[in-house]
């Protein structure tokens, strides 16, 4: 049997591969997106392993994540395409509903990948948690805008005001059981001064993200004195979807689009995508369906009849997400 050292060697060295694989597609993507006039910021993985990691600490990544100025998505896309990705989250049927996404996946597998899997490529329109409108949040953040040399070149990334707002951002959207979101805020709120945190306060004010920004300190008894000496909000609301987001049912997102729909056509829209959703989507969640086209019938008929289930249990969940959200801050009456 390997020695436990051994093994955790070997996987870091591994891992070091992989992220080297990584730089070397993010930057091609980059030279790409120069050329293209796409204007992005590179996101986590690479700007937290130079930034907030010391010598002789390890944080590998598996993928490249980039935030995409919106007016830029479309050329995005493109460039990507022409260098033979594939958008895997239109590819499986997932549409945007009630603003529920901030991202999407593209798949890259050419001469990068050393046979250990494919490459994917996140491009993110937003930050969760970051209810500002797209452009304005964009604005804000490229504003924080710093650079980083890796594999020899400059790369664009958030300041330490920016990364620490997205150190809690990200840190809430995944939740406590999320080992490595929660490693990198500890270290965070450890290693850099009251100033920092000041500062992505503010950012978080000009983004709309002062919630999601609480409720992620809030997640770690350090992060809680934190908050307050930053006099956040307790973020109860956003700290219920939290500790519920397990119980979390499907045909939420369709829900809440459908209360947030203005038209009978826009809400018929949300109706129809709620029970009828692109067969790519019934393929990728009933393998049945991808025998053929009876198959692929049986499996529409059995999402129609759990329909009613799951709305049931949506609307139940939304209901009482919204009573947490119309309580009263703690310490009010």
């Amino acid at each position: 049997m390997e020695r436990p050292e051994l093994a955790e060697f070997r996987e870091r060295v591994c891992t070091l591969a992989r992220r080297d694989e990584l730089d070397d597609v993010m930057v091609t993507v980059l030279d790409a997106f120069d050329a293209a006039g796409v204007e992005c910021l590179v996101l986590k993985g690479p700007a937290l392993a130079r930034v907030l990691y010391t010598d002789g600490e390890h944080r590998g990544y598996i993928d490249v994540d980039l935030l995409v100025a919106p007016r830029d998505m479309q050329r995005a896309r493109r460039e990507l395409s022409q260098m033979g990705c594939i958008n895997a989250t239109k590819a499986r049927g997932i549409l945007d509903m009630a603003g529920s996404l901030h991202a999407e996946t593209w798949v890259l597998r050419n001469e990068f990948s050393d046979g250990s899997g494919a490459m994917m490529i996140d491009l993110h329109w937003r930050l969760p948690g970051c209810d500002a409108p797209v452009d304005v949040a964009w604005d804000a953040l490229v504003a924080r805008r710093s650079r980083l040399e890796i594999r020899g070149r400059q790369v664009p990334v958030l300041d330490r005001a920016g990364l620490a707002l997205h150190l809690a951002t990200h840190a809430a959207a995944h939740g406590t059981q999320a080992l490595k979101p929660m490693g990198d805020l500890a270290r965070g709120i450890d290693r850099w001064p009251l100033e920092v945190w000041r500062s992505a306060a503010r950012l978080a004010q000009d983004v709309q993200a002062t919630s999601m920004l609480a409720a992620g300190l809030r997640l770690t008894p350090a992060g809680v004195a934190l908050a307050d000496s930053l006099e956040l909000p307790a973020g109860d609301d956003v700290a219920w979807e939290l500790r519920h987001r397990a119980a979390r049912p499907r045909g939420t997102f369709h829900l809440d689009a459908l209360a947030q729909a203005q038209t009978v056509r826009e809400r018929a829209a949300v109706l129809r995508h709620a029970l009828l959703p692109p067969a790519a989507w019934i393929r990728w969640e009933d393998a049945r369906a991808a025998r053929g086209p009876a198959h692929l019938l049986r499996a529409y008929v059995r999402h129609l009849r759990r329909a009613p289930r799951l709305a049931a249990g949506a609307w139940r969940y939304h209901r009482a997400s919204r009573r947490a959200a119309a309580e009263p801050p703690r310490g009010e009456d």
